[in-house]
């Protein structure tokens, strides 16, 4: 019985230990398990942008750490992103756009945007690259688009204007009369190209005299272009003025002479001379009237054009002694350029008072004519203004007495030569030179007494290359 009592005890004893065995695994596989799903779940990415970390409790044998990354910056424009990139609708209506791709193309589009949606820097990217390559496109389809147009409308330019050529040609080769040529330039399609067809007039007008240079005159006039050609005159653009101008004073000078007359004074610098110049052709029976009419400026170049057009179409030269006394210190330098040009002599009243002129350049250029003129009578005056004078116009007197120099100048010569001026010593020294024998010897007795110092003056006159 005893035996049997204690056989039982020992029974329920070994039976309790498994019991706690078995307990403490359950506890530890549990513990495990837990601390596998705190790791996973650190791990995962979190909503929240705050960084925590779980201090142990003192029951615990393990420590629990939790990081939480703040991977998107919290400002407005990563919010609207961020709300892009969650609608899930949008994200659908992307993928639902694969359809129209081919078959290899497809996955891929796929697998870009489901790349966009887990990294939106990806879809930044690739909006910035998809940006510059339409706007590549773009302007490479402008480019492409203008040079089309700029090509056909020079092909039809050109084919314009190879048939008012033949049209012209034919005219002045009588092959067709006026009336014909007037049909056949007058057509509804061809008013519009007008311009072109008076530049092309203007080129003909040029290359050919005589009864061909009026057959295109005639045309012009009896097709009644001149309008065309006057409303250019008040165009906003100085270019269109100009050309309107020129047209007129080529074709219908008889139509354009109050119009330019209206241009002589015109604020702009440029239809102002177009208009001077013109001024000559148009009004051949008094070409210079225009002198009477100048306010502003009269520029150099105009000047040379209208002396040139004077020579080449022999115009009658009326006397300039009319314009010496304008108030326009421009006209004042032209009339005294052309008086000495055409050697007006009979204006040598005017030019010797013309020494005394306030204007620098205007006694430089009544110096100038003066001793181009020989006119002796200013030799006086030049040599009383000469101290008085700027360098340039003293050097201008010394030049003129190589046409108005005799023995009496030597003193005055001398004296300039005894300066401290090269430029004046030199003209000097080639006035005493060139004076006669007399001056010669003067001039090496004042190089010996100025120890040789002129030598050098002396060898560069004598160079014939100077």
């Amino acid at each position: 019985m005893k035996s049997n009592f204690l056989t039982l005890i020992i029974v329920l004893v070994v039976l309790n230990l498994f019991s706690s065995i078995s307990n403490a695994q359950d506890i530890s596989n549990k513990k495990n398990i837990e601390v596998s799903k705190t790791a996973s779940d650190t791990l995962q990415p979190r909503k929240s942008g705050v960084i925590s970390v779980q201090t142990p409790k003192k029951d615990e044998a393990f420590y629990r750490i939790d990081i939480k990354e703040e991977r998107v910056p919290n400002t407005f424009f990563s919010r609207k992103v961020s709300s892009i990139f969650a609608n899930r609708q949008f994200r659908a209506t992307l993928l639902s756009w694969n359809i129209y791709l081919p078959v290899p193309l497809d996955k891929i589009y796929i697998n870009i945007i489901d790349k966009a949606f887990r990294f939106p820097a990806v879809l930044l990217f690739l909006f910035i690259i998809a940006t510059l390559a339409l706007n590549v496109l773009l302007v490479t389809g402008i480019l492409f688009w203008t040079n089309r147009i700029m090509n056909f409308r020079k092909e039809r330019e050109n084919k314009l204007r190879m048939h008012f050529e033949q049209v012209l040609t034919d005219l002045m080769l009588q092959g067709i009369d006026m009336e014909e040529a007037i049909d056949l330039l007058s057509k509804p399609g061809l008013k519009k190209k007008y311009n072109l067809l008076i530049e092309v007039m203007m080129d003909f007008q040029k290359s050919f005299r005589g009864d061909s240079d009026r057959y295109i005159m005639d045309l012009y006039q009896k097709m009644d272009l001149a309008h065309i050609s006057y409303n250019k005159t008040f165009d906003l653009s100085f270019y269109k003025q100009v050309k309107g101008i020129r047209e007129l004073a080529n074709m219908h000078p008889a139509y354009a002479i109050e119009m330019i007359a209206l241009r002589l004074n015109d604020s702009n610098d440029i239809v102002r001379m177009e208009a001077q110049i013109c001024y000559p052709y148009v009004n051949s029976e008094s070409p210079f009237d225009f002198l009477d009419l100048l306010e502003k400026p009269f520029s150099r170049w105009a000047q040379l054009n209208i002396y040139y057009f004077i020579k080449i179409h022999e115009l009658p030269v009326p006397s300039f002694n009319r314009w010496l006394t304008s108030d326009n210190v421009n006209v004042v330098n032209f009339c005294i350029l052309m008086t000495e040009l055409f050697q007006q002599q009979e204006n040598s009243a005017q030019l010797i008072l013309k020494l005394n002129y306030p204007n620098e350049i205007t006694r430089n250029l009544a110096i100038s004519a003066c001793g181009n003129l020989h006119l002796f009578e200013s030799k006086e005056v030049m040599k009383n203004n000469f101290k008085t004078e700027t360098q340039k116009n003293q050097v201008e007197i010394i030049k003129s007495l190589n046409n108005m120099g005799n023995e009496t100048d030597i003193p005055f010569l001398e004296e300039i030569i005894r300066g401290k001026v090269i430029s004046l010593q030199i003209e000097a020294c080639r006035v005493l030179y060139n004076l006669s024998e007399t001056g010669r010897d003067q001039l090496a007795r004042i190089n010996h007494s100025m120890n040789d110092n002129l030598y050098a003056y002396i060898s560069h006159i004598k160079d014939p290359r100077n």
